[in-house]
């Protein structure tokens, strides 16, 4: 039988109230048992003793006037040394006993037992004075009786309350959980990943729960958005120079005579495309875990320096002059070929929207465990607004610019790159006061 998670809370909840009032009960009734047991032996000692002390004289004469021979529960009677009551009473179904100086007797009755105390006073005649106290034991029976009738009465009303606030208790606990099933059942069935469960600040599981459910939405709508914005833009970048080479390949077989420029822009165009591919498989294979790194150790400023010297004369048609500043021997374990990647992003990035005649610097430094590249130019620098996307693949700050400048895929592989390598890479950018790209690599 499967029971829901409510249930059974529900059932082990109340089988755990009837063993612990079962418990109480046992414990109650136990102790009970004992306490009244010793009061019930300490009673008829204690008045017995007081009678002694009552009826005995200085002068060795014995004076029982004064004492109450039925008190407390505790039949009292003075006997000779014959055996002989010379006052108080006796129940009628206790048989003679011997009588025992100091000892406590217990002596079976008709209907009930009994506990008799004995104690010994010498008269003035030095003859011997028995001072007998008896007492119905505690009666077992009758409480196992009150117990039984309070078991039958009472366990049956506690165990009733005890599954209805159960349930009630489980019933409210839950309600964040019915909430967060109606949620899932509702994106479920209408595709709807906007709705959040939506708690609210709380300390408890279920509130921790809550929170992370829709903080897992977050990025399962944000990962969505990102691939419905991957696909179509991919699908953008590709449909273009496709229709480029189609038209130029039409326009190439109706005038052969000059199809020599046809065929340069199909080139220049299949050129892309063989780029775009190349990123977009480079990504998917880092998105699968299948990308290997093959670590050696590298000097950064060597890095640097020859990447900056490779990207020069491109910085020069526009008049952008190229400065390092490195660290001599900063060695990292990384692939080698994956950073030059990054630097050659990096600095073409600076070159593409720096301004002309402008300056770019790139510096090596060390802090605490790790290296530190950062890439700087007096460019149109970035928005505010567009400083938490940059990072998306084929995102461009401004979408007017044209697709020579790049398919915005350069920057996520950049920040792949880096993650791969337990790094960090960051921006600080101003709009028209230029960019600063900091890359972070362990030195270990």
């Amino acid at each position: 039988m499967n029971l829901s998670v409510r249930r059974s809370i529900v059932l082990w909840y109340t089988v755990w109230m009837i063993v612990l009032i079962a418990i109480v009960f046992i414990l109650i009734f136990s102790g009970s048992g004992y306490v009244m047991e010793r009061r019930t032996k300490a009673s008829v000692i204690e008045t017995v003793n007081e009678a002694v002390d009552t009826i005995t004289g200085d002068d060795g004469h014995i004076d029982y006037d004064d004492i109450d021979f039925r008190s407390g529960g505790v039949y009292l009677a003075l006997f000779d040394s014959e055996g002989f009551r010379i006052a108080g009473m006796m129940p009628d179904d206790i048989s003679y006993r011997p009588f025992s100086e100091g000892s406590l007797q217990t002596v079976p009755g008709r209907n009930k037992s009994w506990y008799i105390y004995d104690s010994c006073v010498p008269d003035a005649a030095g003859n011997r004075i028995w001072v007998r106290g008896v007492i119905n034991s505690y009666d077992m029976s009758a409480m196992l009786s009150s117990i039984q009738w309070v078991i039958i009465l009472v366990i049956p009303l506690l165990v009733a309350l005890a599954v209805s606030g159960g349930y009630l208790i489980v019933r409210r606990s839950f309600r964040p959980i019915d909430r967060l099933i109606d949620t899932a059942s509702g994106i479920a069935a209408g595709d709807d990943l906007k709705k959040r469960i939506g708690l609210g600040e709380g300390n408890g599981e279920i509130y921790r729960a809550a929170s992370a459910f829709d903080m897992m939405m977050d990025r399962i709508e944000e990962s969505f958005r990102k691939e419905k914005q991957f696909t179509s833009d991919a699908s953008h970048e590709l449909r273009t120079p496709i229709s480029v080479i189609m038209a130029e390949a039409g326009y190439a077989k109706e005038h052969p005579d000059n199809a020599g420029k046809s065929l340069d822009v199909i080139i220049s165009q299949a050129g892309r495309m063989s780029s775009l591919v190349s990123e977009l498989l480079y990504i998917a294979r880092a998105d699968k875990g299948t990308l290997k790194i093959e670590k050696e150790d590298v000097d950064i400023g060597e890095l640097v320096v020859m990447t900056a010297e490779t990207m020069s004369d491109r910085a020069a048609e526009r008049g952008i002059s190229i400065e390092c500043e490195t660290l001599p021997d900063l060695v990292v374990p990384a692939d080698r070929d994956m950073i030059i990647r990054v630097l050659i992003n990096l600095i073409s990035n600076a070159v593409t929207y720096g301004r002309d005649d402008g300056h770019i610097l790139i510096k090596t430094e060390k802090e605490g465990g790790y290296a530190v590249i950062s890439v700087k130019d007096d460019g149109i620098g970035i928005g505010e607004e567009h400083l938490g996307r940059i990072w998306d693949r084929f995102y461009q700050a401004d979408s007017s610019r044209s697709s020579e400048h790049g398919t915005g895929l350069g920057l996520s592989i950049v920040k792949e790159i880096v993650r791969l390598h337990d790094g960090f890479v960051a921006v600080e950018s101003r709009e028209g006061e230029g960019s600063v790209f900091t890359v972070r690599l362990p030195l270990s």
